[in-house]
């Protein structure tokens, strides 16, 4: 039996590099293994190419574990300093060693979880941006590599397979530095979350929505279209986000919920559940705070607020005015140019409609007729502030928040004809929506839920990450989108569902109140810590 000791005589000749590796101290010994096979390779010792001696071998000469020894290697690699071979080839120093983020990278990162969360904010912010200049840029061979890494949409996908797909786009830009940073990050994520990245693969479903994913993402650049490509790639890796931050029981802090009204928290007119008014108080109980978002004006809003006994401001005139209740005045607005409302007056009078203002807290129309009659004994609204008075209003220096034509006196055929005028002389000059069947809204192109939301979330010092939004129509789908969890009612709109990252029941069924019930309550009395599901386990 041989019974050599390995210490006395190594398996292979030391080279001079390796005779200035030294033995360590125990404290920290990863590190300082790192650091000393750091200076080599920087200092050309280690050239590219050269192979690294072998684990164990590194462990003898600095008389240290394998572990320390398996760690070192694991974060030179991630920060782009050694490559890892296969079978005898051994790990090699990088060919394309150049000075790189990756060191202050890693030092920077948070610990455990909080690494996936910075970690994806660092790809999504190159990533995005790299699929669409991969869709403007990509070669023939450049395809046809993309093909070959996604060869089967319902094959299970495999952590090689994955670096090797988003290393190919990022090839694809034909921009090195992409190639370097793009590098960096997913290597981070694969070495120090592989234990994580392969349950992640092995969730059933996962790695199949993945391939489905990365297919969408190659199609789009094959068609050269930018836009999709970006969409694409946005869409997976928030999916791959969720999905990793639910495997390791990481959350975010949700302090602030943004809640549309009609089709949403309302399951009539003027119903609120008393299963939706508990829910909310037990919500406020818990630390956050809840926004009414409505394209109502405030006085609209007022019974609701009121009911639900709320003392934030309103978002109202969807998104033109955030409105503070208990002063009854306006905090912030993005009025209507006063010209280009003056030009949505003239035509809607000439196609026939009556013609609406909204400013601040009041409403001037042309006239009243029975259908605006009746919607005042329905939604329980106010009366006009003033009849035949719009055109006083054009001429004087208010603020007007909304512009709106109601059509439901003509016949269907000339509301129809109206509606396509008037979208096709102010779709590029406005934002219009058609929130009730008849009545169009236009506001200034600038207004919407979402940078009202923003601009009160600022005031409140809370960033997006911490806010919820939930809504079902068009005009909530940038809401939903910017903020940190967007919900879709099930009855919301496509353009709704599309920009939400989960999707709750309907109204009719307190799909509200059941989103914040399971997301919000019980967890915590300073905000409420929310895991959101992948999007593949969410139902329609």
């Amino acid at each position: 039996m041989n019974d050599r000791r390995p210490s006395s005589e190594p398996e292979e000749p030391t080279r001079p590099a390796e005779s200035r590796l030294r033995p360590v101290s125990p404290q920290t010994v990863s590190d300082q293994v790192a650091e000393q096979l750091r200076r080599l390779i920087t200092s050309g010792e280690y050239k590219p190419g050269d192979r690294i001696p072998a684990e164990r071998e590194l462990a003898i000469r600095l008389g240290v574990g394998r572990p320390a020894v398996r760690e070192a290697l694991r974060e030179l690699k991630a920060q782009g300093l050694l490559v890892a071979g296969r079978g005898a080839q051994g790990t090699t120093v990088a060919s394309l060693h150049s000075p790189s983020f990756a060191p202050s990278l890693t030092h920077a990162l948070g610990q455990g979880a909080e690494r996936i969360i910075e970690l994806m904010e660092v790809r999504s912010a190159v990533e995005i941006e790299a699929a669409g200049l991969a869709a403007r840029r990509a070669t023939l061979e450049d395809l046809h590599r993309l093909s070959i890494l996604v060869t089967n949409t319902t094959d299970m996908l495999t952590p090689d397979e994955d670096v090797a797909f988003h290393a190919a786009i990022a090839e694809a830009t034909h921009n090195p530095l992409f190639e370097r940073v793009i590098q960096e990050p997913v290597g981070l994520l694969h070495d120090h979350m592989a234990a994580i990245l392969d349950a992640y693969y092995k969730d059933p479903g996962g790695a199949v929505a993945l391939q489905q994913q990365h297919d969408a993402i190659r199609q789009a650049i094959r068609s050269g279209d930018e836009t999709k490509a970006r969409h694409a790639m946005r869409h997976h890796l928030d999916h791959v986000a969720r999905g990793l931050a639910q495997l390791v029981g990481v959350g975010r802090v949700v302090r602030l919920v943004f809640i549309d009204l009609d089709g949403t928290l309302l399951s009539g007119p003027r119903l609120i559940s008393d299963r939706a008014k508990r829910t909310v108080a037990n919500v406020r109980e818990g630390g956050v705070e809840v926004v009414l978002v409505s394209s109502r004006p405030p006085r609209d809003i007022r019974p609701f607020h009121q009911q639900l006994r709320l003392m934030t401001p309103v978002i109202a005139c969807g998104g033109a005015l955030l409105w503070n209740e208990q002063a009854r005045a306006g905090l912030a607005h993005t009025p209507v140019d006063p010209e280009l409302a003056a030009e949505v007056v003239a035509l809607g009078r000439q196609m026939g409609a009556v013609a609406n203002l909204e400013s601040d807290d009041e409403w001037f129309t042309d006239r009243l007729g029975n259908l605006e009659r009746d919607g005042i004994v329905d939604y329980e609204v106010s009366d006009p502030q003033g009849i035949g008075t719009v055109d006083e209003v054009l001429r004087s220096s208010e603020a007007i928040d909304k512009v709106f034509l109601d059509l439901r006196e003509l016949e269907d055929d000339d509301a129809m004809a109206a509606t396509a005028a008037i979208r096709r002389a102010f779709g590029r000059q406005a934002t219009i929506y058609e929130t009730i069947p008849g009545v169009l809204d236009i506001f200034s192109p600038e207004a919407s839920k979402a940078a009202m939301a923003q601009q009160l979330a600022r005031r409140m010092q809370i960033p997006a990450e911490q806010t919820m939004a939930i809504g079902d129509h068009d005009s909530d789908a940038t809401l939903l989108r910017w903020a940190g969890i967007g919900v879709a009612m099930g009855n919301a709109t496509p353009a709704a569902k599309a920009a939400a990252d989960v999707i709750t029941s309907s109204n009719l069924r307190d799909g509200a109140a059941e989103a914040l019930e399971h997301y919000l309550l019980g967890q915590g009395t300073s905000g409420a810590r929310v895991s959101v599901p992948k999007p593949s386990l969410v139902a329609d």
